[in-house]
C-alpha cells in the first residue's frame, strides 16, 4: 500500500510539473515581440518553479544581430538578456545539444552570467537553443542553492522539451522583427528611414504643438560625396555613409533619432531641444569627423558635412513638412556659404590620387 501511495504522489507530482510547463509553453507561443518575450519567459519560469535567477544569452550576430539596438536599451530587460559571443558559450556546453547542468567549478560559467548574478549562483540548468540547427543562445535558470541543478540526481528531459519550444518561439519572434526591421531601416547605415522620419516627426509634431515644446530636426549632407565615389568607387562611398551614420548615432545618444534621408543626406531629430542644442550636437559631429578621416584602404579619407537646423518655436513652422523644408533650405545656404573653402582639402586629397 504505501508503495501504490508512493507511485500514485509521484504521479500527481509529475502531473503538477507537466502543468507548469503547459503553462509557461501557452504564455509564450502567442507571443510577437522579443522583449515581450524574453520577460515573459523568465518570470513564467521563476512564477511557476520558485527559481530566483533566469535569462537568456543570445549571441550578438546574425540572424539576431537586429535585436541588439532594442534589447540593450531596455532597463528592465537587464538582468534577463545578456549577449553573448557564441565562443564563449561553446566552450561551456561543448558540442551537446542537451541541458547541461553545472553545481561545482562555477568561475567557468562566469562568462554567460549577468554580472549581478555571478557571485550569488551556485548551480544553474543550461539549455542550449537553436534557430535551424545552429547555436544562437542559451536559455538559464539558477539558485544560489548548490543542489537545484545536480546532475546526478535531478533528470533534464523536460527542460530539454522546453528549450525547443523556447527555440521554436524564438526563431519565430526574430522573422517577425526581423521583416519589421528591414521595413523600418536603411539597409545600409542601419538607420532609420525616411518613411520613419515622417512618421515620427508628425507624431512628435502634433505632440510639440499641443504641449507648447519645441521641436529640432537637423538636415545633414557630406560635402563632395560625389567626387569621392567617382575617385575612390562606390565601395569607399558606402563606408563613408557608414562611418557618418555611426558617428551621427554616438553624438545625438539618447537625446534623439537619426535617420538616413536619402543618397548623402541625413536628419536628425531632437524632441524638446532648440536649434542652439542640436546645433552643437552638429558642429561636435563635424569637429570630430574632421579631425579623424576615414581609413579606406592605404588611404586617409578627408570627411566634411554641411548642416542646416529648424526648429517649431523659432520657425512657426505650419507642419511637419514645412519644418523640413526650412532645415533642408538652410543646409543648402550654409553649403553655399561654404563651398568653395571647406571641400577644398578633400578635392586636394582626391585630386592626388586621380
Amino acid at each position: 500500500m504505501h508503495d501504490i501511495n508512493e507511485l500514485i504522489d509521484n504521479v500527481r507530482h509529475n502531473e503538477e510539473i507537466a502543468r507548469k510547463f503547459f503553462e509557461i509553453e501557452r504564455c509564450i507561443l502567442s507571443i510577437g515581440r522579443c522583449d515581450q518575450f524574453v520577460s515573459t519567459l523568465t518570470k513564467e519560469v521563476q512564477k511557476q518553479f520558485c527559481v530566483p535567477y533566469v535569462w537568456i544569452n543570445l549571441i550578438p550576430e546574425a540572424p539576431l544581430s537586429h535585436l541588439v539596438e532594442s534589447l540593450e536599451k531596455l532597463p528592465d530587460l537587464r538582468d534577463r538578456v545578456l549577449f553573448t559571443p557564441r565562443r564563449s558559450m561553446v566552450d561551456i556546453i561543448k558540442s551537446s545539444n542537451k541541458t547541461i547542468l553545472i553545481n561545482s567549478d562555477m568561475p567557468q560559467c562566469l562568462s554567460i552570467i549577468p554580472e549581478t548574478y555571478r557571485h550569488i549562483v551556485s548551480s544553474v540548468a543550461i539549455s542550449p537553443l537553436t534557430i535551424d540547427g545552429e547555436l544562437v543562445g542559451l536559455f538559464c535558470q539558477a539558485d544560489s542553492d548548490s543542489s537545484r541543478y545536480d546532475a546526478t540526481t535531478k533528470d533534464t528531459f523536460l527542460l530539454d522539451q522546453l528549450a525547443i519550444k523556447i527555440s521554436i518561439c524564438l526563431s519565430n519572434v526574430t522573422a517577425r522583427e526581423k521583416l519589421e526591421y528591414l521595413a523600418t531601416r536603411d539597409s545600409l547605415t542601419g538607420l532609420l528611414n525616411r518613411r520613419q522620419l515622417e512618421l515620427m516627426l508628425e507624431r512628435e509634431f502634433i505632440r510639440s504643438k499641443k504641449q507648447g515644446r519645441d521641436l529640432t530636426v537637423v538636415f545633414i549632407d557630406c560635402d563632395a560625396f560625389k567626387a569621392i565615389n567617382d575617385t575612390l568607387g562606390h565601395n569607399c562611398g558606402d563606408e563613408v555613409l557608414e562611418y557618418i551614420a555611426r558617428r551621427l548615432l554616438r553624438s545625438v545618444n539618447k537625446q534623439g533619432l537619426v535617420f538616413r534621408f536619402a543618397g548623402d543626406e541625413f536628419v536628425f531629430v531632437v524632441p524638446g531641444k532648440s536649434s542652439d542644442t542640436a546645433a552643437l550636437i552638429a558642429e561636435k559631429t563635424q569637429e570630430y569627423l574632421q579631425a579623424n578621416p576615414l581609413r579606406y584602404k592605404s588611404n586617409l579619407v578627408p570627411i566634411t558635412i554641411s548642416y542646416g537646423s529648424a526648429s517649431m518655436l523659432s520657425d512657426k513652422p505650419n507642419n511637419y513638412k514645412h519644418l523640413l523644408k526650412i532645415a533642408d533650405e538652410r543646409l543648402y545656404d550654409y553649403k553655399n556659404s561654404r563651398r568653395r573653402s571647406v571641400p577644398t582639402k578633400v578635392f586636394k586629397f582626391l585630386n592626388k590620387l586621380r
